[in-house]
C-alpha cells in the first residue's frame, strides 16, 4: 500500500463537503430544476463513501471493494443526470435504457468477471465513455439551437463540461489502475496528486452549477 502526504487525502472529501453544502442553495432557488435538488442529496451520500475510502487508503486499509460500490453510484448517477440535462427525446430515451442497465452488468462484472478484489476497470471505462458521449452530445445540441444562451447561467452547461473535463483526463488513468498499482511509488504520487486536482476542478464545476443562477445586485450611489 503507497503511502503519501496526509493532505493529498483530504483535498478530495474537502472539496465534495464544500460542494455540497453550497448545493444546499437549490432548495431556497425558486424554479429549480428537480434532478438538481436529486443532486445535492446524492453529493451528500458520495461525500460519506469518499470520506470513508480517503480514510481507508490513508490507514493503509483495503477498500477495492468500497471504491467499486462508490463508483458504481457515481457513473450511474451521473448517466441519470445527462438523460436530465439532454432535450431530445430520442436521446433520454437511450440514456434512460442506458442508466437501468449499466448497474447491472457492473454488479455482474464486479462480483463473476473481475471479483470484488480488483477494481472493475472495464465497465468503469464503458461508463467513462458513455459520460463522454452524453456530454459532447449535450454540447451537440447546444450548437444546434437557433436562439442565443446564456451558457454562465446555464447549470447544465457546468456540470456537461466538469464531466467531460474529468472522464477525459482520467479515462486512461482508471482504465489502467491495476496495472499501475504495480509502477514505482514516485510515479503512483505524480498521478494521484494529478487526480486529486482533476477531481478539485470537477467538483469546482459542480459547485458553479448550483450557484450560477443566483442574482446578484450591483449598488449604486446618487
Amino acid at each position: 500500500m503507497q503511502h503519501f502526504p496526509a493532505y493529498l487525502y483530504y483535498l478530495n472529501p474537502l472539496a465534495e463537503a464544500i460542494c455540497f453544502l453550497i448545493s444546499l442553495s437549490i432548495f431556497f432557488q425558486a424554479g429549480a430544476e428537480r434532478y438538481l435538488k436529486y443532486f445535492s442529496g446524492f453529493l451528500f451520500i458520495n461525500l460519506l463513501l469518499d470520506a470513508d475510502t480517503s480514510y481507508t487508503a490513508f490507514k493503509g486499509i483495503n477498500n477495492v471493494f468500497v471504491n467499486n460500490i462508490e463508483s458504481l453510484l457515481v457513473v450511474s448517477f451521473e448517466l441519470y443526470l445527462l438523460r436530465e440535462i439532454i432535450a431530445g427525446k430520442k436521446a433520454k430515451r437511450i440514456f434512460s435504457y442506458i442508466f437501468l442497465v449499466y448497474p447491472v452488468v457492473t454488479i455482474l462484472n464486479i462480483f463473476f468477471l473481475q471479483h470484488i478484489s480488483t477494481f472493475h476497470t472495464m465497465t468503469y471505462s464503458l461508463g467513462s465513455l458513455l459520460i463522454i458521449a452524453g456530454c459532447i452530445y449535450y454540447f451537440w445540441e447546444l450548437f444546434q439551437q437557433r436562439t442565443s444562451v446564456d451558457l454562465v447561467r446555464q447549470p447544465a452547461f457546468w456540470i456537461s463540461s466538469g464531466l467531460l473535463f474529468y472522464y477525459s483526463v482520467t479515462f486512461a488513468q482508471f482504465g489502467l489502475v491495476n496495472f499501475i498499482n504495480k509502477m514505482p511509488s514516485n510515479v503512483i504520487q505524480t498521478l494521484f496528486t494529478i487526480l486529486v486536482i482533476i477531481n478539485t476542478c470537477l467538483y469546482l464545476s459542480f459547485t458553479i452549477a448550483f450557484l450560477c443562477r443566483l442574482k446578484t445586485h450591483r449598488s449604486t450611489s446618487m
